[in-house]
């Protein structure tokens, strides 16, 4: 009997010890999330029909969009796998809720330092309208940005705003030629972020950016639209790389295989996330390799 006890109690520090170890594994993998010193992570989360991009650095954690609302709850689920607990900076390119949906929900979920946008507000959204009165009651930290603005996080990356131009911006109810624009600097990598601009931002852009929107990947606008992309705009971004967020099997067949058609005739590669799933890239700030989930 008192040696049936002890092999009981064996098995059951075994068991506890194997359950420490595991957490502790949990614990150090939770840790590793963040990139390590010198890194960048970028992802673009595959939350359908909508933008919501993850920037990481041992320093920063930013979130450019959160998606539509119909996928808010999978947008919520995937950050917190991913380790995430606080966001430094939640930017929105535009008050459209493919971009802007999921942001109550992330506000609710996650420790939210700073909210960015262009200060132009949806009329038609409930949640553009919610979020204009988070921020009059002080519940939100609000900074509207324009062109000329810039974020800096930590030593190494650098945000710099070209879009919309305080001048000679669009009326406010066009939403997508108004989107924020910016181009990320890490190191010599740089990627090019064009929300939902369409043909009229982006000749307007190449006319007083010119080679200044040369980056080595574009976030391609507008979910690949056929609104988007024109030659003179890639041939002036000369990407070696262009990312796609968009729907499996929507009704705006996105992308747009004439789009396809001017990446493949400038040869630049193309990956999207209908077709890819979840796109991660990692840069050093200099080369940069990219993992697609599919």
């Amino acid at each position: 009997m008192k040696r049936f006890l002890q092999i009981i109690l064996t098995i059951i520090l075994a068991v506890a010890a194997y359950s420490y170890a595991v957490f502790d594994f949990a614990s150090e993998a939770h840790q590793a999330a963040l990139p390590p010193q010198g890194q960048l992570e970028v992802k673009l989360l595959d939350v359908g029909h909508g933008d919501a991009i993850l920037l990481r650095t041992a320093a920063a954690v930013i979130l450019v969009d959160t998606g539509d609302y119909k996928h808010s709850e999978l947008l919520v689920r995937r950050l917190k796998n991913l380790g995430v607990s606080k966001l430094d900076a939640l930017i929105i390119t535009h008050h459209h809720l493919d971009h802007l949906g999921g942001a109550i929900k992330v506000l609710q979920n996650f420790d939210v330092q700073n909210f960015y946008d262009n200060g132009i507000t949806n009329s038609q959204s409930a949640i553009s309208q919610e979020l204009v009165k988070m921020a009059a009651s002080g519940k939100l930290r609000r900074q509207v940005l324009r062109d000329g603005a810039s974020l800096q996080f930590g030593d190494d990356l650098k945000l710099k705003f070209l879009a919309p131009e305080l001048k000679r911006r669009f009326p406010e109810k066009d939403l997508n030629n108004n989107s924020l624009v910016f181009k990320l600097q890490y190191g010599d990598f740089s990627m090019l972020f064009t929300g939902d601009i369409e043909a009229k931002a982006e000749h307007a852009l190449v006319k007083h950016y010119s080679s200044e929107l040369h980056s080595t990947v574009l976030k391609v606008a507008h979910h690949g639209s056929g609104t988007s992309s024109t030659y003179n705009f890639l041939q002036a971004v000369q990407p070696g790389l262009a990312l796609i967020s968009c729907g499996e099997k929507e009704k705006y067949n996105h992308p747009n295989t004439k789009v396809l058609g001017t990446f493949q005739h400038l040869q630049i590669p193309v990956k999207f996330t209908s077709r890819d799933g979840e796109i991660t890239l990692w840069t050093d700030g200099g080369k940069y390799h990219i993992v697609t989930e599919k």
